[in-house]
């Protein structure tokens, strides 16, 4: 059946008491599923803080990152987990069944013992000889679209990630004609750049350049308002170098372009 074509299963599993915490673990060439059905499980992306969880959890592995997780020191966890790879599987990527790099690296499982279930079920088929791979493969999509249906819920960001993001965005928002280098300010910050980018848009609803794009063009909203400036000098003031640009943003934003802002709303400001 060339429907089902295109996907290799590397290996899965189901460990009811796993103990074994994974350091720095790279998946070279292969994907996984994780799944965290009970106890603590620690996890971490890239080097960025641990985040801590209970219960059941779970979430992608792929190429190019490496991953920590595992239990607190002397605690297990039941961990069940399936590997795969294969053309197919960049489909799933186009698609948006498997996200990479996504806001929300963990995903909380609901109907858990389902969920754990189906899980097994792809276990006993990959157990098999010769493996049933239509139904195998038949199982895995369904996996992913179950996770990708299930209602967003986060972590808790840390106390020490909440002030040092608060701290940025007062900076942003006081300064943000600057040329602001996100990448560095997540290296300040002591994570990686992903982690950095999931945690502010959890907290601020917008991506960085996002923000600080939305408070350039408030700046210049009000600017144009309290003054004479030309709108260019306007926009380089607000940290937009090109003034056919601002335009473009600012009538997307306000749906006026700049000139006509002004002079529709200029009168009520004085």
């Amino acid at each position: 059946m060339d429907y089902f074509d295109g996907i290799s299963f590397l290996g899965s599993g189901n460990i009811e008491h796993h103990m074994t915490v994974h350091r720095e673990q790279t998946f070279n060439g292969y994907y996984g599923i994780q799944y965290n059905h009970r106890g603590h499980l620690d996890f971490a992306i890239g080097g960025a803080p641990i985040v801590s969880v209970e219960g059941a959890w779970a979430f992608i592995t792929y190429p190019g990152e490496s991953f920590y997780y595992g239990p607190p020191p002397e605690k297990e966890r039941q961990h069940t987990y399936v590997c795969f790879k294969g053309p197919r599987v960049d489909r799933f990527i186009q698609s948006g069944l498997i996200t990479i790099d996504g806001d929300r690296p963990l995903v909380k499982v609901t109907h858990s013992e389902r969920f754990l279930a189906t899980m097994l079920n792809l276990t006993e088929l990959l157990n098999q000889t010769p493996i049933p791979h239509s139904r195998a493969v038949l199982l895995l999509e369904d996996l992913l679209l179950r996770l990708n249906e299930q209602p967003v819920k986060t972590p808790a960001v840390g106390g020490y990630l909440k002030s040092a993001i608060s701290r940025l965005v007062d900076e942003m928002r006081a300064h943000p004609q600057l040329d602001w280098d996100f990448k560095k300010e997540a290296v300040s910050i002591g994570i990686s750049y992903p982690h950095f980018r999931r945690i502010f848009k959890q907290l601020l609803e917008v991506s960085p350049g996002r923000f600080i794009i939305n408070t350039r063009l408030q700046r210049a909203a009000d600017s144009l308002l309290r003054g004479d400036d030309q709108i260019s000098a306007i926009a380089e003031k607000c940290g937009f170098n090109d003034g056919f640009y601002f335009s473009r943003l600012f009538k997307k934003s306000y749906h006026l372009s700049p000139l006509s802002y002004r002079k529709e709303f200029q009168h009520f400001s004085r």
